[in-house]
């Protein structure tokens, strides 16, 4: 993958915009005729987004708007919890019960190589920015859905009451967080660590943030010991460690999860809380009013003179594994649903970055996190020596932000990470 390349292409999405018009609307309309008299077929469908599955079955019905142009085709849609999703797909996957169309989370991509079908040549692989440059073993194994940023949403009320303003680094972003803990009224970051995945921002991002390079993890791969005292991953989780140590997370933050957070939240019992650009719809869906939410990009650097990286991330890879017996509709439906009118409207609804070529938008509220910054997007991706090693060694840094929620001190979790690490690597 071409790093610089990548990076060209993202500049000219990141803040894009306003929507334009789609890349093609041809596709609306110009089945029927070809799919009359057709066998019936039932495409069965699996997501791990609540806000998609809402969207898709009640805001605007994707197996209708799908019907329309295909008669003879009927969708089934499937929504599979977030923190059972990945292992749902892959017991289903050892039982070669693979839904006929899913997405694939781009740390997975390498898990699958084997098991689906290429998607090289297809037009829609061709019409999106990024699936070309996230193939593993040369091919195209899922076109990403969504490309995102991460942000930290806060209370205006909340920092407005303690005369805050937005952190532009580390030690301001703790400084912000304590101030809101001495106060004794609200929780200052909300991180629903039960189900360990809502610390992703932390404990998954920050080593890239820290290192300015999306790739970096891939760099990690061929390092022997990449978690020792100097290294970015271990200098980013002694930031993190300082977070978690200073107990503004909350008097058991192991005790609760991603619901009880984002209903927290919403209630105004805490302060801040982290997560994509996906989250802005969930918070509106729950009753959070715009008119009290701010939003700003997690501050990692040191100080106001280093550089400001963000991680961009391209997500929900949507393919057709090779156990799918109706593989040419399959791949009829990929094709329409990124090229066709639906998905302009759907990415613009769900507030996310389009991956389509000439599908362009731009997002007032998420605008602000942007002013008065010279941001540098580090574009996040999971190369296959890294997820060979991961896999090896069932390296969960969600998992690890939660030991060091738990009192695991920084210097045995990291000795631990070296000796699989370099084990796995010696294998």
């Amino acid at each position: 993958m071409d790093g610089k390349k990548l990076f060209k292409k993202l500049t000219t999405v990141i803040l894009g915009v306003t929507l334009v018009g789609t890349l093609v609307t041809g596709c609306s309309g110009s089945s029927t005729s070809e799919d009359a008299g057709k066998k019936d077929v039932t495409l069965k469908m699996a997501l791990w987004g609540e806000g998609d599955y809402k969207y898709f079955t009640e805001t605007d019905n994707l197996a209708e708007a799908y019907k329309k142009d295909h008669p003879n085709v009927t969708l089934e849609i499937e929504q599979i919890a977030p923190n059972e999703y990945d292992n749902t797909m892959k017991i289903r996957n050892s039982a070669s019960q693979l839904p006929d169309v899913f997405p694939i989370r781009q740390s997975n991509l390498v898990t699958y190589a084997d098991v689906m079908v290429p998607l090289n040549d297809l037009k829609a692989t061709e019409n999106n920015i990024y699936a070309k440059d996230m193939a593993i073993k040369g091919n195209v194994l899922g076109i990403p859905q969504v490309a995102f940023n991460e942000f930290v949403y806060y209370n205006k009320d909340i920092f407005k009451e303690y005369n805050l303003q937005v952190p532009k680094t580390w030690d301001e972003f703790l400084k912000v967080c304590e101030t809101i803990k001495d106060g004794k009224k609200y929780i200052p970051l909300l991180i629903g660590a039960k189900d360990a995945w809502p610390n992703y921002p932390f404990n998954e991002y920050m080593p890239m943030l820290e290192a300015g390079d999306g790739q970096y993890y891939n760099k990690m791969a061929e390092k022997d010991e990449p978690f020792v005292k100097g290294e970015p991953f271990y200098t980013s989780y002694e930031k993190i460690q300082k977070l978690y140590d200073a107990k503004v997370c909350g008097d058991d933050p192991l005790g609760y999860g991603w619901d009880q957070e984002r209903a927290m939240f919403v209630a105004g019992k805490g302060a801040m809380m982290a997560a994509g650009s996906w989250y802005k719809n969930d918070y509106n869906d729950n009753g959070g009013k715009d008119d009290n939410l701010g939003v700003f990009l997690l501050p990692v650097r040191n100080s106001d003179s280093d550089p400001f990286y963000t991680t961009f991330m391209t997500e929900m890879f949507w393919g057709v594994p090779k156990t799918c017996k109706n593989q040419k509709e399959a791949l009829k439906f990929i094709e329409w649903f990124f090229s066709s009118d639906y998905y302009a409207k759907f990415v613009t609804s769900t507030k996310n970055v389009p991956t389509v070529k000439g599908v362009k938008y731009e997002d007032e509220f998420f605008k602000q996190a942007f002013e008065g910054l010279d941001v540098k997007p580090v574009v996040v991706f999971y190369g296959e020596e890294f997820t060979k090693i991961s896999n090896a060694i069932n390296f969960d840094q969600k998992g690890m932000g939660q030991e060091m929620m738990s009192g695991k001190k920084l210097d045995d979790l990291m000795n631990e990470m070296n000796s699989k690490w370099k084990n796995a690597r010696a294998k």
